[in-house]
């Protein structure tokens, strides 16, 4: 036998042989048990509500996109959450300004807003430029203005003063520990 040969066929052995094994050790060994689709997680406990809008419009015939932007304009609203939406941390002029991005794997497609200032729902932006214009990614003033020639819903967001900005709150740490992945395999 040539060498190239008993090479390919030692390769091809051998990865049948871990493929089998692999199937067989999580079938015996894992822990986690099967669980109903669709399941929606979040990194953070204050992500549950967004997971119950993502679940609720996912049972009413939504689009796995429809899920996303709900729970995300969930997250959005929630002013005491100083990561996401108006309520969260201003820049060093004293301005609010939101980010968001949205894809898919149908089409590969993307589309995200960035320094977007006054429209309350950033991640309804990201899907629109997505969905409705050429660009990939809009910035800016010009992110403004396309949310709102697409309708988006515009709020006053008034500058902080530089002696009236937020302090940071105290940074929970995370683990994810047998309680909280029971926790979030049950949502």
């Amino acid at each position: 036998m040539k060498r190239r040969d008993f090479l390919k066929s030692s390769l091809l052995a051998s990865g049948l042989a871990l493929v089998g094994s692999a199937t067989n050790v999580r079938s015996q060994t894992s822990p986690l048990r099967k669980v109903e689709l669709p399941l929606v997680v979040s990194t953070w406990a204050f992500g549950k509500p967004a997971n119950e809008a993502a679940l609720r419009a996912l049972n009413q015939g939504g689009s796995i996109l429809d899920a996303v932007e709900q729970g995300l304009r969930l997250a959005e609203d929630d002013s005491a959450d100083h990561s996401v939406g108006l309520g969260g941390h201003p820049n060093s002029a004293g301005v609010v300004q939101l980010d968001a991005a949205i894809m898919t794997g149908v089409g590969h497609r993307a589309g995200a807003v960035a320094a977007l200032e006054g429209i309350r729902h950033p991640i309804s932006a990201a899907r629109k430029v997505m969905e409705k214009s050429p660009h990939v990614m809009l910035v800016g003033e010009g992110a403004r203005a396309f949310a709102l020639a697409e309708g988006l819903e515009s709020v006053n967001a008034e500058p902080v003063r530089p002696n009236e900005t937020r302090k940071a709150e105290p940074k929970k740490e995370a683990a994810l520990t047998p309680v909280n992945l029971k926790t979030a395999m049950t949502l």
